[in-house]
């Protein structure tokens, strides 16, 4: 009979074996577990950067609203409207700024109505016209930041991020819900 060869010699290269497995085993771990940190934070980091450049907007829209409020000087009722302008926090959530949002369009779109039927509106105009090329640019940037939202939430979803992001307490991205608002007007 034929004698079958052993893996381990003795019991000490056994050993030696199993340990130099342990630790490569354990430096993949941390290794992939150290990308994933790293990856999840830059992904977060592009969601909330986009987030920052539609608030901007938002605050833009909302100045401009602001000085055509105060240029309208009571001509025409805007009281709703400053109403809207004031509680605009820029540390509200995604869904407080998606209501105020949408709040504010439809406020917009009624003083623009009824400022349309005074004589005074060609001064008023320009700012109209500047809130609806904002609302344009918002129209990008929040689409921008949906992507990137939407991106992020799907990899902190994923094995073995997902064990990363719980360990974090990484929460799911809310996504903005005006795009009803998002629309050209003439």
């Amino acid at each position: 009979m034929s004698k079958v060869k052993r893996f381990f010699p003795d019991l000490k290269s056994l050993i030696v074996s199993t340990v130099v497995i342990l630790i490569l085993l354990i430096f993949a771990v941390v290794v992939t577990d150290h990308n994933n940190v790293r990856r999840l934070h830059r992904y977060l980091w592009e969601a909330e950067a986009a987030k920052e450049a539609c608030y901007s907007l938002i605050e833009q829209r909302l100045g401009y609203a602001k000085a055509l409020v105060r240029i309208i000087d009571n001509q025409v009722d805007t009281g709703r409207v400053e109403e809207v302008i004031g509680q605009w926090d820029g540390a509200a959530s995604v869904d407080e700024a998606s209501v105020l949002y949408k709040t504010l369009d439809d406020e917009l779109a009624l003083l623009q109505r009824k400022a349309v039927e005074h004589e005074s509106y060609r001064a008023w105009s320009p700012y109209f016209d500047r809130m609806y090329l904002i609302e344009m640019e918002l129209t990008k940037a929040s689409a921008h930041y949906q992507e990137r939202a939407e991106f992020f939430n799907a990899q902190k979803g994923g094995f073995p991020a997902r064990l990363a992001a719980r360990r974090l307490d990484l929460e799911d991205l809310l996504l903005f819900d005006f795009g009803s608002s998002l629309k050209g007007r003439p």
